[in-house]
């Protein structure tokens, strides 16, 4: 075989591999601009200060919609410098943050765009909706994060892990 006859093999069948193995991003629809959303987008250098209670937190969905889901989708949240990433079930997410308080405002998440199944992408969409949606969290008894959402009656428990148990994509942000 001539390396043209390689070059033309790779061209061939690679190409498309590589084509069908980029990942794309897509937007989960930004909340309604409220003056409270706009003011916290400005947010000052006092704002840092009061969220350090998830700053460089790391945590692993525990309950959604009011059911155990920590058997059925490996989803995780990382807060790390006012930026919230981490795995939804088989996308990886990216927003920003703000808060004061037990205030929680995410803003617009951008998410990667990767096709799983549909019960798991489903599962993958109320996390995504609910965490767009949070208003405010507080710490419960034992230990874990309790995040509320406009839409919702049962807020999204999660429970903390480390650094290390954090899918590398989200834990780099």
């Amino acid at each position: 075989m001539s390396p043209m006859d390689g070059i033309t093999c790779l061209k061939t069948y690679l190409a498309p591999v590589i084509l069908f193995g980029l990942v794309g991003c897509q937007s989960v629809a930004p909340k309604q601009q409220t003056e409270s959303t706009v003011s916290s987008a400005v947010s000052s250098t006092s704002d840092i200060s009061q969220s350090a209670p998830l700053n460089r937190t790391f945590w692993r969905v525990k309950t959604l919609v009011g059911r155990d889901v920590s058997g059925l989708i490996n989803a995780s949240v990382a807060f790390v410098d006012h930026r919230i990433s981490g795995r939804a079930g088989c996308n990886y997410f990216f927003a920003d943050y703000s808060g004061q308080g037990d205030q929680l405002d995410i803003a617009r998440i951008t998410t990667s765009k990767k096709i799983c199944f549909s019960s798991v992408m489903h599962q993958e969409q109320l996390l995504l909706k609910m965490l767009a949606e949070a208003e405010r969290f507080e710490h419960g008894a034992d230990g874990s994060l309790i995040i509320y959402s406009r839409s919702d009656t049962h807020p999204l428990v999660l429970k903390r892990i480390s650094r290390a148990e954090m899918p590398v994509l989200a834990a780099r942000h």
